[in-house]
């Protein structure tokens, strides 16, 4: 009689299904409830605002040509009720419209807000989940995801992918089967799905034209998350390896890759606390150069006009990714570091009105763009040096690697307020002030599905 084979190791995506299975509320520490409260708040804020703009509209149509009623809503953002998926798919897509959503720092392609915390917000809803409930399945969904992002090391964008559409289905996956109550064999099959499931190419970014389809990759990976956790709830297989595997993840959508990442510090580290909340609507890569500019015109008392020239010492993705001196469209100027800091030399970027088109087209903030010289030399990260020359002769250097809303420098409660506030000022100011006490005192909610409909209206 032979030996026994031995016992098959468990893949990385059954270790993770096996955690988010057996998170319970009342296991979670107030402050890492807090920080996906923050999380929950932002989110709700950036797609109220992001439901407004034309791109938005296209989807919304679109989606309401196509998709039946459902219990799904949220004020001022989608107009009527949609089944979970095609919720999350809008609202995915509204939140991530305007650069403004969260992220992780350090950064790992990743958005919680739009591909995690809304699609649980959606899924709540249509099952009745309480909002401690939603906020563990928030916690989950991070604690996978933000560790998926990890282990990529970053490089899924040096090879084109968009990598919040390959790490958001993951992220959307585990919130909705912790709120469906999926089994931890249902869960990693999710995982498998939403690992087939996973794309998005930044051709946009070496077109110079249709920049308009970025604001559509959270919201395809908040929707295919739903859909896998709903599928793998109906039995539906997919492969155990996804993420590790030869032809998974970190194998097809890799320059290189960390699997051990994959799982480390769970259950005892919350990759929540890594939360990162934005300033300004714009590319992450161009909250520190921006901040710092606006701190050394308030402290000199500078106009726009004072400034000769820029020198801005930033990391390679900047040079390769975010580099654009005159982008063709609103999208890509948000994405650009220089034309964003050209930008807040002229205007209040905390306004999100200060994007529009008609920035494109204004010959200071083009020339001072022009006039910005990106030199390579900080490490990975959003840090960034810069180098003020003025027109009177005077040169002014600072350097930052954090900034307002990172983990060590965080939002407060009245930054967020503020932020919320400016985010839904088009919207009804008494509904929107109920709304965001609703939210604040979120785990006092016992049914999503009518809890948050109070306050709407």
């Amino acid at each position: 009689m032979g030996a026994d084979a031995p016992a098959q190791q468990p893949s990385a995506a059954e270790i993770l299904a096996t955690y988010v299975a057996g998170i319970r509320p009342a296991d979670l520490t107030p402050p890492v409830t807090r920080v996906a409260r923050l999380c929950l708040i932002d989110a709700v804020a950036c797609a109220i605002h992001g439901s407004r703009l034309p791109w938005s509209r296209v989807l919304a149509d679109y989606v309401g040509s196509v998709a039946g009623e459902g219990p799904c809503s949220l004020p001022a953002a989608l107009g009527r009720g949609l089944p979970a998926p095609q919720a999350a798919l809008c609202l995915g897509a509204f939140a991530h419209a305007f650069e403004l959503d969260c992220l992780r720092k350090p950064g790992a392609g990743v958005h919680p807000g739009a591909t995690v915390a809304l699609p649980a917000l959606m899924v709540g809803q249509s099952l009745g989940s309480s909002g401690r409930e939603v906020l563990a399945a928030i916690i989950a969904g991070s604690e996978v995801m933000f560790r998926i992002g990890n282990a990529t090391l970053h490089t899924p964008e040096s090879l084109g992918f968009h990598a919040p559409g390959i790490t958001g289905p993951f992220g959307a996956a585990a919130a909705a089967g912790r709120l469906l109550g999926l089994s931890a064999d249902q869960l990693a099959n999710a995982f498998g799905l939403a690992g087939s499931f996973a794309g998005g190419l930044l051709s946009f970014a070496k077109a110079r034209e249709g920049g308009m389809v970025k604001r559509l990759h959270l919201g395809r990976a908040a929707e295919a998350g739903v859909m896998a956790a709903l599928l793998a709830r109906n039995g539906f297989e997919a492969p155990k390896p996804i993420l590790e595997g030869r032809f998974g993840v970190l194998d097809a959508f890799c320059e290189h890759s960390d699997a051990t990442l994959l799982t480390k510090g769970l259950g005892k580290d919350y990759e929540i606390e890594r939360l990162c909340i934005k300033r300004y609507a714009c590319h992450v890569t161009a909250q520190a150069p921006v901040q710092l500019l606006r701190e050394v015109m308030t402290e000199y008392g500078l106009e726009g006009d004072a400034i000769e020239g820029l020198t801005l010492t930033v990391s390679d993705k900047v040079l390769t990714h975010h580099s654009e001196q005159r982008p063709a469209d609103l999208m890509l100027a948000q994405y650009s570091v220089p034309f964003s800091v050209a930008t807040a030399a002229y205007r209040d970027l905390e306004d999100p009105a200060s994007f529009s088109d008609e920035i494109l087209q204004d010959k200071a903030i083009l020339s001072l763009s022009e006039r910005i010289e990106l030199r390579a030399g900080r490490p990975k990260g959003w840090g960034v040096g810069l180098a003020l020359r003025l027109r009177d002769r005077r040169e002014i250097s600072r350097e930052a690697d954090s900034f307002l809303g990172c983990p060590d420098h965080p939002f407060s409660d009245a930054d967020i307020e503020r932020k919320f506030t400016r985010l839904t000022a088009q919207e009804d100011a008494p509904r929107m002030k109920a709304l965001l006490a609703a939210l604040n005192d979120f785990e006092a909610i016992a049914d999503c599905s009518v809890g948050l409909r109070q306050v709407s209206g």
